[in-house]
């Protein structure tokens, strides 16, 4: 939807935000969702809020590359390449029309929802035609309060958030797929995929249109005795040996920093991987995949979740 923002008429005492000259320009809503859940819509002209031009960071992070050089020999070769965290600014400026006791409110409340301490915030880019692309943050600087002329006033103020970014990468929609047995033996090409009334063995393919790796959460619905999960285009494969009955549940989560294996929610299932199991990721593009489920009955069902991954909002 169009918003509104503000003309380069420079912002003083006599003209608060809300006088400004504007223009509609096609632009994303962008909000902020703090740990708790409270989310502030920093796009929302009508509520008193709105960003600046000047936004930073929001495309390509930075890398960070190791190398090796050899004596007598030009130039380097790279080992390793690896993207680096980064900072997001987002300039914006807020005002309350009634009040400068409801603006100092909305300031304070937006304060508490930036805090910190309080752990990762998200912020949220959605486009005119309802696409959107999140990531996380933590509040850096840019309310510390400055009350210069061109900064503030009394019902209202112009400052730029900075946000540091741990994962430097954009996440996209949830996608899921999800396959299970059939007493018929018959294979359909639809999701959920159905085959086989023994294991469910299927050779799928899975287009991640990430620009990055994606890393799925495995959701495997018993009865079962094993597990092999393989990624045919990298080569890598994952292999669980448990038996678990129609009642249980196994949850694989590859994600990076949050790789666990649970049944039921609570029990550690690392000790039931194979010593050659990888919790292998989604290559950008084409992946061709086995899996099979050893011990399966037509109410075992495998389900894959995961988010792409974006270099650019």
């Amino acid at each position: 939807m169009p918003i509104l923002v503000a003309s380069s008429v420079p912002p003083v005492e006599q003209q608060p935000p809300w006088e400004w000259p504007q223009r509609i320009v096609e632009m994303p809503l962008i909000s902020f969702t703090d740990p708790g859940g409270v989310t502030t819509l920093l796009t929302d002209w009508e509520r008193g809020w709105i960003v600046q031009p000047g936004a930073k960071g929001l495309d390509m992070p930075s890398y960070a590359m190791a190398t090796d050089e050899s004596p007598g020999i030009d130039g380097y070769e790279v080992r390793q390449v690896r993207a680096e965290g980064k900072t997001i600014t987002i300039p914006v400026a807020f005002w309350a029309n009634d009040s400068r006791v409801a603006y100092k409110a909305r300031r304070r409340a937006l304060i508490r929802s930036l805090n910190p301490k309080r752990g990762r915030g998200t912020l949220t880019l959605t486009e005119p035609d309802g696409a959107q692309r999140s990531i996380g943050v933590l509040y850096q600087e840019g309310m510390e309060g400055d009350e210069s002329r061109d900064t503030a006033g009394a019902r209202w103020c112009v400052t730029a958030l900075v946000f540091a970014v741990p994962s430097p990468y954009w996440i996209g929609g949830e996608v899921s797929h999800a396959w299970k047995t059939d007493p018929g033996g018959d294979f359909f090409p639809f999701l959920p995929l159905v085959v086989g009334d023994s294991q469910v063995l299927g050779a799928v393919t899975v287009d991640n249109d990430g620009d990055d790796d994606a890393f799925p959460i495995w959701e495997i619905t018993g009865p079962a005795t094993s597990v092999t999960l393989t990624n045919q285009t990298t080569g890598q494969t994952l292999v669980l040996t448990r038996t678990i009955t129609g009642a249980d549940s196994i949850v694989i989560d590859t994600r990076e920093r949050r790789q666990t294996a649970l049944l039921n929610g609570v029990t550690n299932l690392w000790p039931n991987f194979s010593d050659t199991s990888s919790l292998w990721p989604l290559e950008t593009g084409i992946n061709e995949l086995t899996l099979t489920v050893a011990g399966s009955t037509a109410d075992t069902q495998v389900r894959m979740t995961y988010q792409p991954r974006y270099l650019a909002a």
